[in-house]
């Protein structure tokens, strides 16, 4: 089939592998970008891993958080030069503020209360700016982090025993730990079986070239797997912070569990 420059683009965009790879990859996967990408991962082709994705937008992360609530808002700009303008930040501010303490947070109907000073905002940096997206938590124990205002993190956490070290520095780290690793998960559990169905077929496929035993590459798939849904799983990754133990391990050792969390990173493709 025809294969189009555009389509070769977001490939080599989403993979960081050469056109006539790309291309052929395209050709052989009758143009599905999924495909595509598998492909290249079992030729070992694909330089770029799951943490390279189209960060096509600017703009900034917006936090609101009092005792028992917790919100994160997006807010894109067509250049980091608008994203880091004074008025750009106060109208992000303003958003996520009102939002925390009306509790709001269907986005179109915030859309439409601050339409017109939205309007007003583009008429004057001469940019399109996108309220693109928020989420909150609520709970009695929550923390947050923001990473240069590209990177924002809500956790929930619970205490597991009363006792007297500091749990809401605990979580704060937990936040940090997600920042910087953006585990896609929590949990094992959590992970739709499409994506370890996925994953499985893509390591048989590069483990069938090494010429081994059905055994041998039966235990190689396994153990690739494994290591596929420790890097996703929030409770699994090595802890950022002491990459001797693994987050619940630092979880036990604290006497705190996670609930949930929200990850959000400018531009992100979700």
């Amino acid at each position: 089939m025809d294969i189009s420059i555009l389509q070769i683009k977001q490939l080599r965009a989403q993979t960081g592998s050469g056109f006539m790879e790309c291309k052929i990859a395209l050709q052989k996967s009758n143009g599905n970008i999924e495909n595509a990408v598998d492909y290249l991962r079992t030729l070992g082709a694909c330089i770029a891993d799951r943490s390279i994705s189209h960060h096509t937008n600017c703009g900034r992360i917006f936090l609101y958080q009092d005792e028992n609530l917790g919100v994160l808002l997006e807010l894109n700009s067509e250049t980091d030069f608008v994203a880091n303008n004074d008025e750009f930040k106060m109208f992000g501010q303003k958003v996520v503020d009102y939002a925390g303490t009306n509790k709001l947070f269907n986005l179109q109907d915030i859309r439409d209360f601050f339409n017109s000073q939205h309007i007003t905002l583009i008429a004057k940096v001469r940019e399109n700016i996108v309220i693109r997206r928020i989420k909150h938590l609520t709970g009695k124990f929550l923390n947050s982090y923001l990473h240069l205002g590209k990177i924002g993190v809500l956790v929930k956490g619970k205490i597991l025993l009363d006792v007297d070290d500091d749990k809401h520095q605990c979580l704060k780290h937990i936040a940090m730990h997600i920042a910087s690793s953006h585990p896609l998960f929590l949990f094992e559990r959590d992970i739709p079986q499409d994506i370890l169905n996925r994953e499985t077929q893509v390591q048989q496929n590069i483990a069938n070239k090494i010429g081994k035993n059905s055994y041998v590459i039966k235990s190689i798939v396994k153990g690739r797997v494994k290591k596929f849904i420790n890097n996703i799983t929030l409770i699994h990754q090595k802890f950022i912070m002491n990459p001797k133990i693994t987050v619940n391990d630092f979880l036990k050792k604290n006497s705190v569990s996670i609930q949930d969390f929200v990850y959000f990173q400018v531009g992100e493709v979700f």
